[in-house]
């Protein structure tokens, strides 16, 4: 291969790979419009499947994340320190170690600069519960539920995760190479319609 065969080869595959990606973007996007509603039916997974039927994949259909409100800025670190203090935890604000008093005696000069947040650990678990229980922390202990959010449901976006089979990207090429994903839109790289124009 001469040098200008391999620059012209890095050329071409660089511009069909921005290609791609950007068509990818755009199929998956479409992908979601048709997936939000089947998610919102209760779908939860779609087979990828070829022309022929042979299955090549799994779609996984996301459902919806609700939206949280905790009540205001601060409710759920007030309520933390008052029902789960272990879920408390001090930190030091944004910038404080950049000054040289402060690294050396923070804690004993510098209170103002400690502050108390909820770990993120902790967030992540009441987070979770919430929205499994509409609106309620339980306490381990004593088994008492407090409500500490409002959850809002929303609807399926059709966010969703491919999961390809063993095989799937040999499968696809040569279906691709034997035309057989003409009924396929792949924008860059879809081949002629079948019988189409032959240049006469």
């Amino acid at each position: 291969m001469s040098a200008r065969t391999a620059a012209l080869r890095v050329a071409v595959l660089s511009c069909l790979l921005d290609a791609v990606k950007a068509e990818h973007g755009h199929a998956r996007k479409a992908a979601e419009e048709e997936f939000a509603p089947a998610r919102k039916d209760g779908q939860t997974q779609q087979k990828v499947l070829l022309p022929d039927g042979t299955e090549i994949g799994l779609i996984s259909i996301k459902g919806a994340t609700p939206d949280l409100d905790w009540g205001g800025p601060g409710a759920l670190l007030d309520w933390c320190k008052e029902n789960a203090p272990h879920a408390v935890e001090q930190y030091v604000t944004e910038g404080a170690f950049e000054m040289k008093d402060v690294i050396e005696v923070i804690g004993t000069f510098f209170p103002n600069l400690v502050k108390e947040r909820v770990r993120a650990s902790s967030l992540a678990a009441f987070t979770k519960q919430v929205q499994e229980t509409g609106g309620y922390i339980i306490d381990d202990e004593s088994g008492e539920k407090h409500q500490v959010a409002t959850v809002t449901a929303n609807d399926p976006t059709g966010a969703f995760a491919y999961r390809a089979a063993k095989g799937a990207q040999d499968r696809i090429m040569a279906e691709w190479m034997a035309g057989n994903l003409r009924e396929i839109a792949l924008g860059p790289l879809a081949l002629p319609a079948a019988g189409g124009d032959d240049g006469e």
